[in-house]
């Protein structure tokens, strides 16, 4: 079972992608670095919970998919969506580089996922 904490997305970061590796970030009182999901794309959580929340995650999240070598899941600004699972939270975050030397980092909202 899945569950969305009523949290508003947010932007956490618009800058050189140095600076945002060297960036601490509080999220409901857990502090979070880029590198704690940089390579952990949202595909990769299909092998960690079951199908249908899965699934529910991308439909509730307006996440598009983007079939190409390889699997992507992107947001709204065509940025790659990945994820951070602590016990039973998910954090989804999307990041990449938006334009030529300048990387966006969102927080896109926390699961609640119980097995």
């Amino acid at each position: 079972m899945i569950r969305k904490n009523k949290i508003t997305r947010q932007k956490l970061f618009d800058g050189d992608e140095q600076e945002c590796l060297k960036k601490i970030f509080e999220i409901e009182n857990q502090k979070i670095k880029l590198i704690d999901f940089y390579n952990s794309p949202l595909r990769d959580l299909k092998k960690e919970i079951d199908g249908e929340s899965f699934d529910t995650i991308v439909r509730e999240s307006e996440f598009n998919v983007r079939n190409s070598f390889i699997e992507k899941y992107i947001s709204e600004e065509g940025l790659e969506i990945h994820y951070l699972k602590k016990d039973d939270i998910l954090y989804l975050f999307s990041y990449g580089e938006f334009q030529p030397g300048r990387y966006i980092l969102f927080f896109e909202g926390i699961y609640h996922y119980i097995p």
